[in-house]
């Protein structure tokens, strides 16, 4: 009976170390909210055209084109900076010659970067520069500014954990790109229905005006 047990323990070991093996050789990237699924060559393909097509429709101020990156469904988010704390607007399309926020007009500026994967550049409002100067997309973690921003207006009451729960479903498969230049342009692309459309916009950070 001992070694019935005993032989029936070494099993479920043998049984353990293989499934955390397995685990360890699948291609994600794990974090303490969530599981990040690194995109293949061909999802980096479709990343690219994206964020390129949509910078260049944005420096160049067309709405045509712009628009045409923005999926009816989902629509645009953009982050501003009212105050202390950062808000959001969910609009159907963007146009340029009326900015979100009145008093933040969009910026023509001159771009001679190439879109680079790589961890995003980080800016520092003491020093008033950005760490690292480029065009990147960081494609190894999920962006989620617009999950922080909610979760602090549902401290307020402004909006309920259903409401939360939406914008965190919203966010996921999506990921952030930052162009640093003497003018920024943050912006944050997604995949949906098996292509990929630009989502939000950020206006808040890169400034440090609150």
């Amino acid at each position: 009976m001992r070694k019935l047990i005993l032989a029936f323990s070494c099993l479920t070991v043998v049984a353990l170390l293989m499934t955390s093996c397995n685990s360890c050789n699948r291609e994600t990237t794990t974090t303490k909210d969530s599981v990040t699924v690194v995109p293949t060559p061909d999802e980096t393909q479709a990343i690219t055209e994206v964020v390129t097509r949509f910078a260049r429709a944005y420096i160049s101020q067309d709405n045509e084109k712009a628009n045409a990156l923005i999926h009816p469904d989902l629509g645009l988010y953009i982050i501003y900076r009212p105050g202390a704390m950062d808000a959001y607007e969910r609009v159907d399309s963007i146009d340029f010659k009326k900015p979100v926020p009145e008093h933040f007009p969009y910026t023509q500026f001159e771009n001679d970067y190439v879109l680079a994967f790589e961890k995003i550049p980080t800016y520092d409002c003491g020093g008033e520069k950005w760490d690292k100067l480029g065009f990147i997309c960081d494609t190894t973690v999920q962006a989620n500014q617009l999950t922080h921003i909610a979760k602090f207006k549902q401290e307020f009451k402004e909006i309920d954990a259903a409401a939360v729960q939406q914008i965190a479903e919203l966010e996921k498969d999506s990921y952030r790109v930052v162009l640093t230049k003497a003018e920024n342009l943050i912006f944050h692309v997604k995949k949906y229905q098996g292509a990929w459309y630009v989502l939000v916009l950020d206006r808040a950070y890169g400034w440090c005006d609150a």
